[in-house]
């Protein structure tokens, strides 16, 4: 049950073979799409096992803008600040020994920003000049092409889409997979993530890698989601879920660096509806994905709906950063069925959810591997497709779910899971309907806590089911891990429940 992220993909460049940095996405979509397509898994399975322990703020605070990723062009800091030489070794190479090592590489015609993760792999152990330094010099030009700033307001605004049948079995795919991760486009556990999945020298293509081959599935890369987290995996129930087996093939993306959703001085829409059509069938191997993803920032600016006819709750829609995202004084609605929203980064300000009504035809979900940061929000689901099943919100953090003002609607609502290690909730209503599971490190209770959170349990101030505000009467007492509330459901199950992590 556990939802979180990884982003980013890349554009038609005919001599890459994508399947591998699909998977790596799809390492984050295990933390926000499978949940948008259950409706009921929900597990009391515990164990003993728990997330490294992390430092937390007692509120919610502003979120801040600034630049993703900026380095000067001076070619002697670009080498220092790539990590391809120290600083020493700079300063005692001197400026133009420093520029002729640029030039190795033909006086790339590319970013600051690519060409100081280009210098980071020319550092690698592996990388040999001789062999790979072709490979190398066409990964950086690939990489310019895609990792560029991003503009969305309307449906022709959206970088063109991508999947594994865009790519030929051609190319230098190695070098160009290990550029994303030094780019930083798989997020802070990507070099780990690269170097456990690849195999191969820089100059190999993945077409005929037979790891990747005999992996077609998001279920083949759960053994990696620890690594991508640092700690985070699936319980035993969890990982045989079929809602984590879906296709690789059925995975598209669109691609940009800093990707900047909507306009300040105007509604906008963006039709996905080509990008996410009918199924057409009923089964799991249809279920598609989209992502709209950021190598580095997204942001939301101005109120912006993605349209989609298709309500039926066979896709999801991701909206994801490698870094951060952030979605303050702007509504966002989603008419097709399930959204995830995703942060790969893992600090404190890896996600916003600040001042915002988020809309959607069917489930939703938002992840990050830093803190989930909620403050003065409404999520309203089940609003597709008059038969659907009932709808449910999943927030995941690796670290912190920092809430002060949170409100569920829609019609359907059923499901509200929360999972972090450590839970801090201010000022949130939960419908009298929704079944509501919150899952810490540790799986303890504690009341009127938010100014000074207990780290690894789930704190409550001024939190509601229906109309009760829950107080420790409202609870059995039972052990850590496994704390019901003696409010029952309709169909007599506990209302809320406190687990502990896997």
């Amino acid at each position: 049950m556990q939802i979180g992220f990884l982003t980013m993909i890349v554009h038609f460049i005919q001599f890459v073979q994508m399947k591998v940095y699909l998977a790596f996405l799809l390492t984050f979509l295990f933390f926000t799409t499978q949940s948008v397509f259950s409706q009921d898994e929900s597990s009391d399975e515990e164990s003993s096992e728990s997330a490294a322990e992390s430092a937390i703020s007692g509120s919610v605070a502003s979120p801040q803008s600034a630049p993703s990723g900026s380095i000067e062009s001076n070619p002697l800091v670009l080498l220092v600040r790539s990590g391809a030489v120290s600083l020493g070794d700079a300063l005692t190479l001197g400026l133009a020994a420093c520029i002729e090592l640029q030039s190795s590489f033909g006086n790339l015609d590319v970013s600051p920003d690519v060409f100081a993760a280009t210098l980071k792999v020319r550092g690698m152990d592996s990388f040999v000049a001789a062999d790979h330094q072709t490979a190398l010099t066409e990964a950086a030009t690939l990489a310019n092409t895609l990792l560029t700033d991003r503009s969305i307001t309307s449906s022709s605004d959206v970088p063109s889409s991508v999947t594994v049948d865009s790519f030929t079995a051609s190319g230098y795919n190695i070098a160009f997979v290990n550029l994303l991760s030094k780019y930083g486009a798989i997020g802070a556990s990507g070099d780990s993530l690269v170097s456990e999945i690849l195999t191969g020298t820089m100059s190999d293509s993945l077409y005929e890698n037979g790891d990747l081959l005999s992996k077609p599935s998001t279920a083949n890369y759960l053994s990696y989601l620890a690594t991508y987290t640092g700690s985070a995996s699936f319980g035993d129930i969890d990982s045989t879920s079929t809602l984590l087996d879906l296709q690789i093939e059925n995975v598209s993306v669109s691609p940009g660096a800093n990707i900047l959703l909507g306009s300040s001085t105007a509604e906008s829409s963006v039709d996905v509806s080509s990008l996410l059509p009918k199924a057409t069938e009923d089964h799991r191997s249809f279920r598609k994905a989209h992502v709209i993803g950021a190598a580095k920032d997204m942001t939301v600016s101005g109120n912006i709906t993605f349209t989609n006819t298709n309500d039926a709750e066979d896709h999801a829609l991701v909206l994801g950063a490698a870094d951060d995202f952030m979605l303050a004084g702007s509504n966002l609605t989603y008419t097709g069925s399930n959204l995830a929203l995703g942060a790969g980064g893992s600090d404190a300000d890896s996600m916003y959810l600040v001042n915002t009504t988020i809309t959607t035809g069917g489930n939703l979900a938002a992840g990050t591997l830093g803190t989930l940061n909620i403050s003065t929000a409404e999520f309203n689901v089940g609003n597709g497709g008059v038969d659907s099943d009932p709808d449910n919100v999943y927030l995941f953090a690796n670290d912190l779910i920092q809430v002060s003002g949170l409100n569920f609607s829609g019609s359907r609502l059923d499901d509200v899971y929360m999972e972090a290690i450590t839970v801090n909730l201010n000022n949130v209503s939960f419908p009298s309907t929704a079944d509501v599971i919150l899952k810490s490190r540790d799986g303890t209770l504690h009341f009127d806590t938010y100014s000074s959170p207990t780290v690894g349990g789930v704190n409550l101030t001024n939190v509601k089911h229906g109309s009760t505000v829950l107080s420790s009467n409202h609870f059995d007492g039972g052990p850590a891990g496994h704390i019901d509330s003696t409010i029952s459901l309709p169909n007599g199950k506990s209302a809320v429940k406190i687990r502990k992590q896997y």
